[in-house]
C-alpha cells in the first residue's frame, strides 16, 4: 500500500525561505523609505503651521508683523516652543542663527541678507535673513505693496540627525536639498516669511506641502 507523503522536503523548505528572503530584501527597504518620506512630508507641514501660528501670535499679542520686525530670530523665538538656540551655528557656510523646537526640528536663519532667490516676477531677488522686514516684493501677489522682499528660513525636519547635516563642522559645504527632478525629497526645506504668512519656497517645497495637505484631508475626511 502506497503511503501519502506528508510535510515538505528540505529542498522545498530552502526554496521557500529563499523566496521569502528575496521578497523581504525588496519590500523592507522600500517600506522604510516610504515611511521616511512621509515623515519629511509631515514635518514640512508642521513647520509651516508652527511658523504661521507664531506670526499670528505676534500680531495678536504685540500687533507686530514680520514686515515690522528688525530681528526675525527673536520675533519667531518669542512665540515658538524653543528648546535651545544659538547665534553661531557651525553646520553651514557661515555662522547662522538657529533654534530647536520640541518636535525635533531645527530652524536656521541666515545671519546676513545676501540670499538670492528665483521668484515669479524676477530672478536674483535678494531675500532677507535675520534683519527682518519681510515683505512680498518680487512675489506674484504683493497686495500690500510692500517694498521689501521675503525673508528666508531653512527648516531641517530631522534636526541634527542624518541624512542632514552631511556637512557638520565643514563650512562652505552646502546642505543637500532635493532637486525638482529628484524622485525622493530630503529633510531640509526653505520657507519664505512674508508680512502675513510662511510659505514653502521652490517646486519641491510646494509639491511636498500639497501632498501633506492632501494626506491630512484623506485622514480627516476619508476618500
Amino acid at each position: 500500500m502506497k503511503k501519502n507523503k506528508n510535510g515538505f522536503t528540505l529542498a522545498e523548505v530552502i526554496i521557500t525561505l529563499a523566496i521569502i528572503g528575496v521578497i523581504a530584501a525588496i519590500s523592507i527597504p522600500v517600506t522604510l523609505v516610504n515611511m521616511q518620506q512621509k515623515e519629511f512630508q509631515t514635518g514640512l507641514s508642521k513647520a509651516v503651521s508652527s511658523l504661521n501660528q507664531a506670526i499670528l501670535l505676534n500680531i495678536a499679542l504685540d500687533g507686530q508683523t514680520p514686515y515690522e520686525t528688525a530681528n526675525l530670530f527673536e520675533y519667531l523665538s518669542n512665540t515658538m516652543n524653543i528648546l535651545k538656540s544659538t547665534t553661531s551655528l557651525t553646520y553651514s557656510e557661515r555662522d547662522n542663527f538657529a533654534f530647536y523646537t520640541a518636535d525635533g526640528f531645527r530652524y536656521e536663519i541666515p545671519y546676513d541678507k545676501d540670499v538670492l532667490l528665483d521668484l515669479y516676477e524676477a530672478n536674483g531677488i535678494q531675500a532677507y535673513g535675520n534683519n527682518g522686514g519681510c515683505g512680498k516684493l518680487g512675489l506674484e501677489n504683493n497686495a500690500n505693496d510692500t517694498t521689501r522682499p521675503p525673508c528666508i528660513i531653512m527648516v531641517d525636519v530631522n534636526g541634527d540627525r542624518k541624512p542632514n547635516p552631511a556637512n557638520i563642522n565643514q563650512k562652505g559645504v552646502a546642505y543637500k536639498y532635493a532637486m525638482p527632478d529628484d524622485f525622493l525629497i530630503k529633510d531640509v526645506f526653505s520657507i519664505l516669511i512674508t508680512e502675513t504668512e510662511a510659505v514653502p519656497y521652490g517646486v519641491i517645497g510646494q509639491k511636498t506641502m500639497y501632498k501633506a495637505r492632501k494626506e491630512e484631508d484623506r485622514k480627516n475626511y476619508g476618500g
